[in-house]
């Protein structure tokens, strides 16, 4: 089977062809073909107007997704017109239960205005209509009447009391009945001679009775005086008010407002008293809660949202999802030695200045708000804005608002990584209910011409953005091929856009600390070199270990049952290769494959799973004529911290066959690469970070000019590298080979020949002959030393 060796040319950064855009466009993420996908699904769920339709914009870190979706979502909300305004009016016959109003952009800031003036122009005006003469003319008139009235029921109560030698006087406790001696003056009736003591006894009852009519009488005269008064108070008023509150409710039409209007005049002429100026005059009860407000209070219009300034709807990204930022809340003033709330204290929360637009939320910062997550469900569910003190928990305010909710017509869009989608939003019904559109980033995309086109003109602009210099070709050169190398082909470019334009930005600092007027690709080498070498720490750390011996590493010499395989390892901002041996230790048994860290519990699934495949290649070679007769060891030596993958099953093969066959096997040629049941390499990740940590363990022992990698022959497309090791490829000091076949690794590593013959007759001078002739000499051991059965018999 063909082994093929990589050129230079093959292994280091691509060489793009540079495609600036048209000087007329303006490069967009979006149009990039890894973002376009997901820039058909945010116009679909837009237009969509049924409700469900909410969306998911996922896509890795640093593709640009929300800078890109903000951008998408503003433009697309210019061609709309602004959404309503929206106010809380008291409702005055429930004031704990305001009422919200939609109201055409800038008409809510008009009533709110126009209900300040109407509310300070009363004041001056009801001051002067109960000040005018006729008002008061007319007043006097029904006051001087009823008191006539009064006094006339009084002295002929009198007079019926003298009549009966009593009278009947007032004081300050009320009315009280008194004898009257024969001068006709009052006297106790101990005073008066027995004949007329009887006779005023007899008589005390009648008065007393006469009395309480009178009393009762003149109430009702007092009443009636005060209804009177009452009803010129509010003729007088209705005069002043009735043509105001018309003009309010000619200029504003909005549903709704007809009847509210109508209650406001209704409330101002029954708390006409609370207009007077002076400052003893009590404040309004509020009507539920008994708090008490004042007359700018209780007639304040809540102006919760505002468009009178804007032009279309708005796209509001609410970074920390909290029950308060997004369904507002209900704010507490001190008065009377307490803290009460009120409908004029209602603020609105992100969902209220979203509605009629976008509402933009980062999936992680939804996670950390898990109590939002369960009421916006029910928002969007309900298509309303409910804002409740009950998510605070502890017993409700007595006398709280308990606002109307507003109805919700918008659309939210969440914003966020693969592994939130599919681990957390995507398990719940109800958001596939609420969610049904999915934009999804592709994590990179064909380095072709309309791409590099589109990502030459993004990191041009981003460079003179950020640095204020231009940035020449070859560093553009050098940036597309950083994203190649992130994006692991060579052929495609990583859609983390972001995180290039960080290199062009450090490039950008080293160029003008160095006095140079553009970024050319020399900067762009050393940010990268810069950037790695700050995050190296433990990469260098790990290598010091290997030239220390603390980690046993050889690229020099022959070994049998010991081959070393190619590892990465990933801390986030620095991923490395570092080579671990893998030893295979054989002897007399029938348990096959003993893996070690599966033993232990040191191994994931798919590392177990590719022992379960050696074994099956193992017996489908050498078990056909007898049993599988061999037990062997296989770990990976001082590995203490586990291991998961399949990438190593072509080196764990390897040394596995090498120790049956008792065959040494190449240390200076490390082996990467996963196989099937039937031998085939097959590809694995990280290809370009595993052939620089063997590079690395080679340049620190020393180049013999053999050493090398074997990988897959489908990961040759993967293999970006850099230029250290690029240049040591093309010198000869290091190779890299690929394979097709789990026979061509065994070929490389012994220097002898497979052997491998489809009838299963192994040539004896071959690494599969020799490895036969073992087992069937472990076969005969077991079936004579420890008694097995015939194979006939098994």
């Amino acid at each position: 089977m063909p082994v093929s060796r990589l050129d230079a040319e093959d292994c280091g950064f691509p060489h793009f062809r540079i495609r600036s855009p048209h000087k007329d466009q303006t490069p967009k993420i979006f149009d990039f073909s890894s973002h376009y996908r997901a820039a058909e699904a945010l116009k679909f769920g837009l237009s969509m107007q049924e409700p469900g339709f909410n969306i998911f914009v996922l896509g890795i870190d640093r593709a640009g997704r929300m800078t890109a979706t903000l951008d998408y979502l503003n433009k697309a909300m210019e061609e709309r017109a602004a959404p309503d305004d929206w106010v809380y009016l008291n409702n005055f016959s429930r004031t704990n239960r305001p009422r919200p109003y939609a109201m055409a952009a800038g008409d809510g800031h008009k009533l709110m205005t126009a209900m300040e003036t109407l509310i300070s122009h009363l004041r001056e005006a009801f001051s002067s209509a109960f000040n005018a003469p006729a008002h008061l003319t007319d007043t006097q008139s029904q006051t001087e009447e009823a008191r006539a009235q009064v006094r006339e029921k009084f002295d002929a109560l009198r007079e019926y009391a003298r009549e009966r030698d009593l009278d009947v006087q007032e004081n300050e406790k009320g009315v009280m009945i008194v004898a009257l001696n024969e001068e006709g003056e009052p006297v106790s009736l101990d005073e008066i001679p027995k004949e007329r003591r009887r006779k005023a006894e007899k008589s005390f009852e009648d008065v007393a009775e006469e009395a309480r009519k009178t009393l009762l009488s003149t109430r009702d005269l007092e009443e009636q005086i005060a209804d009177t008064l009452d009803s010129l108070r509010r003729d007088a008023a209705k005069v002043v008010l009735k043509p105001r509150i018309k003009k309010l409710r000619d200029k504003f039409t909005s549903p709704g407002l007809k009847a509210w209007f109508e209650a406001l005049e209704k409330d101002i002429l029954d708390n006409i008293d609370a207009f007077e100026e002076e400052s003893d005059q009590p404040a309004i009860e509020s009507g539920d809660g008994k708090i008490p407000e004042t007359v700018d209070d209780r007639y304040a219009v809540n102006l919760l949202i505002d468009h009178s300034r804007d032009t279309h709807p708005d796209v509001v990204l609410e970074p920390s999802p909290s029950y308060d930022n997004l369904f507002g809340q209900i704010q507490y003033r001190p008065m009377g030695g307490g803290m009460h709330p009120h409908f004029s204290l209602i603020k609105p929360g992100a969902l209220h200045r979203a509605n009629g637009g976008v509402l933009v939320l980062r999936a992680e910062s939804l996670l950390e708000h898990e109590d939002s997550w369960g009421y916006l469900k029910a928002a969007l569910r309900d298509r309303e804005i409910r804002i409740e003190e009950t998510h605070k928990g502890g017993p409700p305010t007595a006398g709280a608002p308990e606002p109307r909710p507003i109805p919700l017509d918008l659309k939210v869009v969440i914003v966020g990584a693969p592994k939130f989608y599919y681990s957390f939003f995507s398990l719940d019904v109800d958001f596939r209910n609420h969610f049904r559109v999915k934009a999804d980033i592709d994590a990179d995309m064909p380095a072709a011409g309309r791409n590099i086109s589109i990502y030459t003109g993004l990191l041009r602009e981003s460079a003179l953005s950020r640095s204020g210099i231009p940035v020449d070709n070859g560093a553009i050169r050098q940036l597309l091929g950083q994203a190649a190398r992130w994006a692991g082909e060579r052929d495609k470019l990583t859609a983390q856009i972001e995180r290039v334009e960080d290199v062009g930005t450090e490039a950008g600092a080293l160029a003008k600390t160095d006095g140079r007027d553009s970024i050319r690709a020399a900067d762009v080498r050393r940010a990268i070199e810069e950037r790695r070498h700050r995050n190296s720490r433990l990469e260098d750390k790990s290598h010091e270990r290997v030239q220390r011996r603390e980690i046993l590493i050889d690229s020099y010499g022959s070994v049998a049952g010991q081959v070393n395989a190619l590892t990465v390892l990933d801390y986030g901002d620095h991923a490395f290769g570092l080579p671990a041996r893998v030893s295979a230790r054989s002897y007399v048994g029938s348990l096959g494959v003993l893996n070690i860290e599966r033993m232990v519990d040191m191994s994931g699934p798919l590392q177990q799973k590719s022992v379960m495949t050696i074994e099956g290649f193992l017996k489908s070679r050498f078990a056909q004529q007898f049993p599988l007769s061999f037990a062997c060891n296989v770990t990976f030596e001082q590995n203490y911290g586990g291991i998961e993958g399949d990438s190593a099953s072509m080196a764990e093969l390897c040394a596995i066959i090498s120790s049956i066959a008792n065959i040494p096997m190449r240390q200076n040629i490390g082996v990467t690469g996963s196989m099937n049941q039937f031998g085939e390499a097959q590809p694995v990740g990280g290809i370009s970070h595993k052939i620089e940590g063997f590079y690395r363990i080679c340049a620190d022992q020393g180049f013999t000019g053999d050493q090398g990698v074997i990988i897959p022959q489908p990961n040759a497309e993967n293999v970006v590298l850099r230029e250290e090791v690029v240049q040591a490829i093309r010198q000869g000091k290091f190779n890299i080979w690929t394979i097709e076949h789990i026979n061509d690794a065994i070929e490389l590593l012994s220097g002898m020949p497979s052997g491998d013959r489809a009838d299963g007759q192994y040539p004896s001078e071959s690494v599969y002959g020799k490895a036969m002739e073992r087992l069937r000499q472990n076969d005969i051991i077991l079936r004579d030393r420890y008694a097995y059965p015939p194979r006939g018999e098994r």
